[in-house]
């Protein structure tokens, strides 16, 4: 995933700070503003990150940063699927324990929340243990 970064600092030498404005899934698709995500993602908060810098960006360069793609889609996988599918997984094992139809809703939903829980867990270790990474590819200006 590329986006336009602007770099705030050199923290060390090869690396660099920058603050990138976060962008909605669809910004690369169109750039009309018509659909109703793309126009409030226009006030999104910008995040500031270390990315590694080959080219020796400097301070105030606007830059075009890089990102596992890979990592990204993982993340909202496991945010967006997962709890559905404990959700519908949980919801049908009720019904076919003969269980009564809202006692298999609960149990679905019950499934629903720790699919969340395991999500906020995963998500906290990976920010932890393998944060996503970013690269500087090219200096704009």
């Amino acid at each position: 995933m590329r986006q336009t970064a602007q770099v705030i600092r050199s923290v060390r030498p090869g690396y660099a700070e920058v603050k990138v404005r976060r962008t909605s899934a669809c910004a690369s698709a169109h750039a009309c503003g018509s659909c109703d995500h793309c126009s409030m993602m226009e006030n999104a908060p910008e995040i500031v990150v270390v990315a590694e810098n080959p080219h020796g960006a400097g301070e105030g360069d606007t830059v075009i940063v890089e990102s596992a793609t890979s990592s990204v889609l993982g993340a909202a996988v496991l945010l967006y699927i997962v709890p559905f599918v404990l959700f519908f997984a949980l919801y049908l094992l009720g019904g076919a324990l003969g269980w009564p139809e809202s006692s298999a809703i609960a149990l679905g939903g019950g499934g629903f929340v720790l699919g969340l829980l395991a999500a906020m867990g995963l998500d906290r270790w990976r920010r932890d243990h393998r944060p996503v990474q970013f690269r500087i590819v090219s200096i704009e200006g």
